[in-house]
């Protein structure tokens, strides 16, 4: 028997016992281990114990099943790795030990977002919408990453995704870190309404907060987790809520994701975090997958005597 631990999604915490053998996962009462999240299909994922072993299959589900950085081929059993993070819809799940370690970070989140969040008043039918749109965004982030397109495109499209379905979002940014030095090589930045860009696209004493600590940062009108230092800087900087949390995969910090509003004291709201926690962890794991990808071809050109003098 083994620990199903969910990190993500809206039953955050939940865990449920996997016993040796065939279960089902889905959003249908007739699985083995039912998740209420509507960016789960019904029938969503196989999950096959035995020995030891963890194997599962993406039962052609709408929104996939992400894993180290790429989907899995629908109807194709994979192997999957100990306490290794993986992604049905908005939820993430973990099997095993290893959990919690390896997805810190990522529980500092959870718990900001449970800790220090004010209940969201929102009626009943507008839920509904958000709930859709929030969906569909996690949709098409979801069809970016799967697309065979430089790591900088596929940043700048995730970036375009955001800022269609959350509005009040003015400026979002990727930075890229070295994971041996901690020094940004890369940045991607955008703004929502390139009419109104001055030139700055980030808070760099958020980001170096973020980067240091490997811990999120989020400041609005319903979270202030930081100390007064912070809260000063964005009075200056004239920004009214920002959403900064570290990438974090296997090798460790490999950068982080940067959000902020200009305008709006409410730019994120208790789903809206849960939704880019889950799209920046998945990013990280495409940062670090495509960075191995080129340590891979480097080390072949030295081999073959094509490596640059």
């Amino acid at each position: 028997m083994v620990e199903l631990l969910i990190l993500n999604g809206p039953e955050i915490g939940r865990t449920a016992q996997v016993k040796d053998g065939e279960k089902f996962l889905g959003r249908s009462k007739d699985n083995d281990i039912r998740i209420d999240d509507e960016t789960i299909s019904r029938k969503h994922l196989k999950i096959v114990v035995k020995k030891g072993t963890y194997l599962v299959t993406d039962l052609t589900s709408q929104n996939g099943t992400f894993y180290r950085g790429r989907y899995l081929v629908p109807g194709r059993e994979v192997e999957i790795a100990e306490g290794a993070p993986l992604a049905i819809g908005m939820t993430v799940i973990c099997l095993g030990k290893g959990c919690r370690e390896q997805m810190a970070p990522f529980l500092d989140t959870v718990t900001l977002v449970r800790g220090k969040g004010k209940k969201d008043t929102i009626p009943a039918d507008r839920r509904k919408r958000t709930k859709q749109k929030r969906g569909d965004l996690l949709s098409r982030v979801s069809m970016t990453l799967k697309d065979t397109i430089p790591l900088r495109d596929m940043l700048e499209q995730v970036l375009d995704h955001i800022f269609h379905h959350l509005k009040r979002i003015d400026r979002g940014a990727f930075l890229l870190v070295d994971p041996e030095t901690s020094e940004i090589y890369e940045t991607v930045c955008k703004w929502s309404n390139p009419k109104e860009a001055p030139g700055e696209t980030y808070s760099e004493e958020v980001v170096r907060r973020v980067l240091q600590s490997s811990k999120p940062l989020v400041y609005s009108k319903i979270y202030t987790e930081d100390g007064p230092a912070v809260i000063d800087t964005l009075k200056v900087l004239k920004i009214e809520s920002v959403l900064c949390t570290p990438l974090i995969s296997g090798s460790g910090l490999v950068g982080a994701m940067y959000l902020d509003s200009l305008k709006r004291p409410d730019g994120f709201r208790k789903d809206d975090l849960l939704i880019l926690l889950d799209i920046g962890q998945r990013i990280a794991v495409a940062v670090e997958r495509e960075r191995f990808a080129a340590d891979i071809t480097e080390f072949a050109n030295i081999l073959t005597g094509d490596a640059p003098s």
